[in-house]
């Protein structure tokens, strides 16, 4: 019995169905942690469309900061950000059923650009909800010169 139980064990450890699958089809080599960081992600944007810009400066961080705080009471506080060394990328996903769903992942990185796609979320059964929602998420990169572009998803019907 004892010997059944260690045998058990044993395969269940080994087995390899037990490693992760990976959660994209981006060559995980480009996604350096270290280049996009999360900032801030919310539910509520008040963006219906979705749309995707690079922050360069303050006075454009204010004025999204703006607009989807018109509705909230209090509002989100703005991120302090020093531009000489960092830019922001902000990803609004525009309407939604259900929670989540603005995540950006680095797609590709060259000498003369950089593009950036949204993550692609698998929706579980848990998370289908009649609930509408607009997310949007800012993170935040090093300065650079390249260009920065956004590949948005081609869904097959």
């Amino acid at each position: 019995m004892r010997l059944a139980l260690l045998l058990l064990c044993f395969l269940g450890v080994s087995c390899s169905g037990q490693q992760g699958v990976p959660k994209n089809d981006v060559d995980s080599s480009l996604l350096n942690s270290e280049e996009l960081h999360l900032v801030l992600a919310d539910n509520y944007s008040g963006v219906e469309k979705s749309e995707f810009q690079v922050i360069r400066d303050s006075k454009t961080l204010k004025n999204f900061f703006l607009r989807i705080n018109r509705t909230r009471k209090p509002g989100l506080p703005i991120p302090e950000v020093d531009f000489s060394k960092s830019l922001l990328l902000i990803y609004c996903a525009g309407t939604t059923m259900g929670v989540g769903g603005a995540e950006l992942l680095l797609v590709k990185d060259t000498q003369d650009s950089i593009v950036v796609g949204p993550k692609k979320l698998a929706p579980s059964k848990k998370e289908i909800t009649n609930v509408t929602t607009t997310p949007f998420s800012i993170y935040k990169m090093p300065l650079t010169l390249k260009e920065i572009s956004f590949q948005q998803l081609k869904l097959g019907l």
